[in-house]
């Protein structure tokens, strides 16, 4: 229970942050909060939570977020901004990456060795769900821009084209994350159950997200 209510904080504090930041600065807003939900998802990527005695990392409303902030600028056809957005997001976590991985595995001091070890442990080389996450988030945005274009050229209505980019796009994400992150790591059945559990989540959390899409797209026209 506690898990499902952290969980609903971090939807209600990405898309509140996402607002705010558009409300103040319109499109580069979404710039604003692509640094930092990037620098966050880096983090909270390495913590897991268990679903049925399943792991699985957390991070589902910042990464989730950063998809429906590329399908805003697809819906305002700002190109070029989404290119800087997706650029943003890259050399972000490829910063924050690097940082929290080179102080993982620097010789800690004696003092608080327990506050040390613990830090360590949680940063202590993990390349390979950074680059899952990078490669995952980016791939989800291009595909996402793509899908989003051609079911507007169909549909008029802003909400069914995003929970159906959604419902596509958040699957592809979480498989492209899971294969490079886990593959070779852990068991076929616990990667598939992993995929399958955060791709549920994931996915409710973009529906949800057309809600905050609409209102933001309003705000900033």
């Amino acid at each position: 229970m506690r898990n499902l209510l952290l969980v609903c904080g971090e939807i209600l504090v990405c898309y509140s942050s996402m607002y705010l930041l558009t409300k103040k600065f319109k499109h580069e807003g979404i710039n604003i909060y692509a640094m930092i939900a990037t620098f966050a998802a880096c983090i909270t990527s390495l913590k897991t939570i268990s679903i049925i005695e399943i792991n699985v990392p957390i991070g589902f409303g910042l990464t989730t977020s950063l998809i429906i902030g590329g399908n805003l600028l697809t819906e305002n056809n700002k190109k070029e901004e989404l290119r800087n957005y997706i650029g943003i997001i890259f050399l972000t976590a490829i910063i924050s990456a690097t940082i929290l991985n080179l102080s993982g595995i620097v010789t800690s001091s004696d003092f608080n060795n327990a506050a040390n070890e613990a830090y360590n442990s949680i940063f202590h080389y993990n390349l390979r769900i950074y680059i899952a996450l990078i490669i995952s988030i980016i791939a989800a945005i291009l595909v996402s821009n793509k899908l989003y274009n051609l079911l507007r050229k169909n549909s008029n209505s802003l909400t069914i084209s995003n929970i159906f980019v959604i419902i596509i796009v958040t699957f592809i994400e979480n498989v492209i994350f899971a294969l490079i992150g886990y593959l070779f790591e852990l068991d076929a059945i616990t990667i598939i159950l992993l995929i399958i559990f955060r791709y549920i989540i994931k996915a409710i959390i973009g529906i949800i997200g057309t809600i905050p899409l609409y209102i933001i797209n309003k705000s900033i026209k």
